[in-house]
């Protein structure tokens, strides 16, 4: 290599070097101008110890797989799936025992174990085996002990899967939101570990940092999605129309219930004449919208009948059955803002959602006066003629719309939602409004 080449790689050299060590030097001084210097001693982290209800939705849908999981291990295996049971396949079922056992007692909290004196082989004994059933969350409280471990209060119901019947349940559960894991406190020692508890409460326990993994405590953080959110509200609900009729009338906001159903009994037949409904009903469109302290989500089924959910919490809302019973107030600007001859269309659609619902009183009530005398004199009279001139779920559709004086009339074609070919009904409908939301009306008989 000529002595010219050597010279031209040299000063090469010399400009990458000079160029990597301005490069460093540039560097300090950013790290010394702008980077953060933290300091020798540790920064406390401020823990919020007070007992609180859950508001972040994902965290009670951890918590509730956890409870899930344990649940699952403690339902007792059913030997009747079983169609002979020989020596293997008692084999079968004692290997499955053993990891259940295996499972809870991993899924215990240490304290509680030692306390208890619960051992692997007679775990299933002390806490009580059950019968399959779905996990049904009423109430979840949290404090928070350390930088990485929460506790949790839970109480709520599980649904025996073949009888539908309910057993309440409360349990404590630690839960290691760094490390997905969790350790489950059992109710018989809750009362001794804490003592009674109330939000707002200062909860200090002696907790653990971190909860240690082993097979069977551990659990998933997952993003749940508003309409995974809302389906699982609606289905739920369903369930209550199904197989609890006190829980979901329970869950009635109380304004609408004490305007809908005077007394539980009429909730309970309006219930069991509806149980053919609340088996289909499917979540076919939702409209989300926010108040100053509450969410409300407008859900309507696959036959257009609202199921209104006013949360307040994450799973904690109230029900509304119907749009007509109680002004809403999204329905109120809007009808407020419509023309007399729209308003008289909503009106109608309020009297056939009753009609559909059985609410004979509501549109009995709608009744103007010198009508009512004519041709209704008792409800029992008006109920008659509706369930042997109409349908039992009824559509419409409207026409040739005038108006005489104060007084508003509509063509209307009634026929039946279920089937397509079905005969039609026509009947004129008068309508007067009245100040606010409130009408009176009258038809052809």
């Amino acid at each position: 290599m000529n002595i010219k080449k050597i010279i031209i790689i040299l000063l090469i050299i010399l400009i990458i070097a000079i160029i990597v060590l301005a490069a460093l030097n540039w560097y300090g001084n950013y790290q010394e101008k702008y980077e953060y210097d933290p300091p020798e001693e540790d920064v406390a982290i401020n823990i919020n110890s007070t007992i609180e209800k859950v508001s972040t939705r994902n965290d009670f849908y951890a918590v509730k797989t956890c409870i899930e999981k344990f649940y699952l291990y403690l339902a007792k295996t059913d030997e009747s799936d079983y169609s002979i049971i020989d020596e293997e396949t008692e084999q079968a079922l004692e290997a499955t025992d053993n990891m259940r056992k295996e499972a809870i007692y991993n899924m215990l909290d240490n304290n509680y174990i030692q306390n208890t004196g619960i051992t692997k082989n007679n775990v299933l004994q002390h806490l009580g085996e059950i019968e399959t059933s779905d996990v049904i969350i009423d109430d979840m409280y949290v404090s928070e002990q350390t930088e990485n471990v929460a506790v949790y209060l839970v109480y709520g119901k599980l649904r025996n899967q073949t009888t539908r019947e309910n057993t309440e349940f409360n349990l404590m559960l630690k839960i290691d939101m760094l490390n997905r894991t969790f350790k489950v406190i059992p109710a018989d020692y809750i009362n001794e570990y804490v003592g009674e508890i109330s939000v707002g409460q200062e909860l200090k326990l002696d907790i653990e940092e971190t909860i240690e993994k082993n097979d069977y405590n551990i659990f998933a953080y997952e993003t749940i999605s508003e309409e995974t959110y809302i389906l699982d509200m609606f289905n739920e609900f369903k369930t209550d129309m199904m197989y609890d009729y006190e829980t979901a009338y329970e869950r009635l906001n109380e304004e609408y219930k004490q305007k809908r159903f005077e007394t539980y009994e009429e909730f309970e037949t309006y219930a069991t004449e509806h149980i053919r409904n609340s088996v289909v009903m499917q979540l076919n469109q939702y409209q989300v919208n926010e108040f100053d302290n509450y969410t409300q989500y407008v859900c309507v089924d696959q036959n257009g009948k609202y199921y209104i959910f006013n949360e307040t919490g994450v799973m904690d809302y109230t029900v509304i059955l119907d749009t007509y019973t109680i002004d809403l107030p999204q329905f109120t600007e809007q009808y407020n803002n419509a023309t007399d001859a729209e308003k008289v269309l909503y009106n109608l659609q309020k009297v056939f959602s009753a009609i559909n619902d059985k609410d004979y009183n509501y549109v009995y009530n709608k009744l103007d006066n010198t009508f009512k005398q004519n041709n209704f004199p008792t409800l029992e009279s008006f109920q008659t003629y509706i369930t042997q001139n109409l349908y039992e779920n009824n559509s419409i559709a409207y026409s040739n719309y005038q108006t005489s004086g104060n007084l508003h009339i509509y063509e209307i074609s009634i026929k039946n939602a279920e089937d397509e070919n079905s005969a039609t009904v026509t009947k004129n409908f008068i309508m007067q409004l009245l100040d606010g939301t409130d009408f009176v009306m009258s038809f052809n008989v």
